[in-house]
């Protein structure tokens, strides 16, 4: 599901009543692909008398480019603001927006700003203090103005943001796509902007226009099927490249052929023309000459509204059982499709509800509610998750290397019994044998006269004594190992918990301030190096880098909810909060929480000597349950008990303890209070 034109141009209305003559108050980078523009829209009579500050998201993402409205201020997954967002702030902040244009049937936004620049600094930001400064000196400030054009190209994998001046020169843009990628459309600053080609058709063997869907006719359609051309095919924004030879598949859809030779009808759009005209969104392309008039008459009624602009927004979902979470009293929905026309091809759907709204922008807000966000997120975890990974694998190959070793060290006491054997049978022995075959002395509940023979595999250089000294060695060797063994093993067991641990604060991580508690947590405990800068090194007078481990950092505040009861619970969503609300904020008496078996967070009631309620026990471990590694089950056990009786795990990182006298309660995880 993608923006088309249809629902641009709806956008772009919205757009007009709401921001034009808005000022750009600041702009910020969501995420990588997007950029967020904070204006404030003036008062209007009888509307707004305070004005009222509105946020407008643009994204360029492959899979969610998008335009639009939204209601609240977008979190940041970017640190630091790329150049693209600092040239913007530079020429956009302060100024008006005067015009929101839309080339026909494209999905390409222009969005024209007028800003003031004080003499002379045409081709700079404005200079709003040196105007100032002017007039206070008597002198009369001059003040000419220019208008910018910050062009949203909402096309997929191509998708693009470009800020253009007056002239038509690019000043900047978030892509850059040199000659060696698009010889036609160069994106470069200082180049002619150059809009996207013309949408075209393969049609008997030959390229030509797109058809009008506003005046396109039955005669046009019913000719299509025929003459589809094979040597060319029509690509995002309107190029053309060579198709590749195509494989055995099923027929093509009619919605699909509509989508190849209409101007701007995206796949929703086709399936409801489709639809309206047929009944079936999927049917072939064997049509009647009635139905292919019925199914020309309907594009055109569909189309009809980029001019008629009588919108009907509309949001469909598709259901889910009925929520889980506490205090949700209706079925949650996943959004499948928004439309600023009616979309009846949902209308006998089971399982699906549809939602109206008079803005557009709502829905597409709703509809693509934090994916970017989460998808940005996802890809700075992706790297801190891979390396916990690893780590984690390596222990358990270790651990189970351990666990044979502790196997085959078992067998040490059969080394020193063979080498009591040698040395009482040592005259029967003699040098040069490979093997012999003894009756076992040690062999327990066994008559003397019935005695098992054990073979012992020998050095023919030595004699009997030379052996049994040899298998004496052995087994000295391996009483120290066992000796090192259990060591090595609890060691193990406890840096496996701490990767585990650390791996569930990273998945639980919800802002990226989190994540980097979280990655500067790993680089703590020696999992991660950052790669050392020469140059810094230099100044910083070449001092060599510690080889200990770097600083701990701090983990963050923790969680603090009120419960309905009155008692305060506190969260501590990751290892160093953990640590913090167990031994630093909690009490002897109070509660301690913790899901059973599976890493997660640490819940304090904080008691004060009064006695816990079952309500606010079952609140506590529900939000035990809900940060932890078993958040996704429907039901998780959740141990608790006194904070006096848990303590830290012997070698374990920071948060990692053990604990006795505990009771276990069955919750369904949530995190709403």
């Amino acid at each position: 599901m993608y923006v088309d034109a249809i629902t641009l141009a709806a956008v772009a209305d919205e757009l007009r009543v709401l921001l034009t003559d808005a000022r750009v108050e600041t702009i910020i980078p969501p995420t990588e692909h997007s950029i967020a523009i904070e204006c404030y829209c003036p008062p209007r009579v009888g509307e707004d008398e305070k004005g009222q500050k509105r946020w407008l998201y643009l994204s360029a993402h492959p899979q969610l480019a998008r335009l639009h409205l939204t209601l609240r201020k977008p979190p940041r997954a970017v640190p630091e603001p790329p150049p693209f967002v600092m040239l913007l702030r530079k020429y956009l902040e302060g100024a008006r927006l005067e015009a929101v244009e839309q080339p026909r049937w494209e999905r390409v936004l222009h969005l024209i700003f007028r800003t003031r620049v004080w003499r002379g600094h045409e081709d700079e930001a404005p200079a709003l203090e040196t105007g100032e400064q002017a007039e206070r000196a008597g002198q009369g400030p001059t003040a000419s103005y220019q208008r910018l054009r910050l062009i949203a190209e909402i096309m997929g994998r191509t998708s693009n943001i470009v800020l253009c001046n007056e002239a038509g020169l690019i000043l900047g843009c978030h892509k850059r796509i040199g000659a060696d990628i698009n010889r036609y459309r160069v994106i470069m600053p200082n180049v002619p902007y150059v809009p996207p080609p013309p949408q075209q058709r393969a049609f008997a063997g030959q390229l030509l226009p797109r058809l009008e869907p506003t005046t396109v006719t039955a005669a046009q359609l019913s000719i299509i099927p025929g003459n589809e051309g094979g040597e060319s095919a029509p690509v995002e924004g309107g190029e053309s490249v060579k198709a590749a030879p195509r494989r055995k598949e099923a027929a093509p859809r009619l919605w699909q052929l509509l989508v190849r030779h209409l101007l701007g009808f995206s796949p929703l759009l086709a399936r409801e023309a489709v639809y309206r005209a047929l009944g079936n969104s999927e049917a072939g392309l064997e049509l009647s000459q009635e139905q292919w008039e019925e199914l020309a008459w309907n594009i055109r009624e569909l189309a009809a509204l980029y001019d008629t602009r009588r919108w009907h927004p509309q949001l469909v979902e598709r259901l889910e059982p009925a929520s889980v979470v506490a205090g949700e009293s209706e079925a949650r929905g996943t959004p499948l499709a928004f439309a600023p026309y009616v979309l009846e091809q949902y209308s006998t759907v089971e399982g699906v509800r549809i939602r109206e709204s008079p803005s557009i922008n709502v829905l597409i807000d709703d509809f693509y509610a934090r994916n970017e966000w989460l998808d940005a997120l996802e890809s700075r975890r992706a790297p801190l998750r891979k390396l916990l990974q690893t780590q984690i694998e390596r222990c358990r190959r270790r651990a189970a290397t351990l666990e044979e070793e502790q196997r085959a060290l078992a067998e040490a006491e059969n080394y020193r019994r063979q080498g009591e054997l040698l040395l009482t049978f040592q005259r029967e022995i003699e040098r040069g044998q490979t093997q012999v075959r003894l009756p076992d002395l040690f062999a327990a509940d066994v008559a003397q006269d019935n005695l098992p023979e054990v073979t012992i595999e020998l050095d023919p250089r030595l004699d009997a004594v030379g052996n049994a000294n040899r298998l004496f060695a052995r087994y000295q060797k391996m009483r120290r190992a066992a000796a090192l063994l259990p060591e090595q093993i609890e060691r193990n067991r406890a840096e496996l918990a701490t990767l585990e641990q650390l791996l569930t604060d990273l998945q639980l991580a919800e802002t990226p301030d989190e994540i980097e508690l979280v990655k500067a947590e790993i680089q703590a405990a020696g999992y991660l190096h950052e790669k050392k800068n020469s140059e810094a090194q230099r100044k910083a007078g070449k001092k060599k880098a510690g080889r200990g481990k770097a600083v701990p950092p701090g983990g963050g505040v923790p969680l603090y909810i009120q419960s309905a009861d009155g008692f305060t619970i506190l969260v501590g969503r990751n290892s160093r909060q953990n640590e913090e609300v167990t031994f630093h904020q909690a009490s002897g008496n109070d509660i301690w929480l913790h899901a059973r078996g599976v890493p997660g967070a640490h819940v304090i009631i904080k008691a004060t000597g009064r006695q816990v309620p079952q309500s606010t026990l079952e609140q506590a471990a529900s939000l035990a349950a809900y940060y932890s590694q078993a958040r996704g089950n429907s039901s998780v056990p959740v141990d608790y008990t006194l904070q006096r009786h848990v303590r830290h795990m012997k070698g374990g990182g920071p948060g990692l303890v053990v604990y006795d006298h505990e009771r276990t309660i069955y919750v369904r995880p949530s995190a709403f209070t």
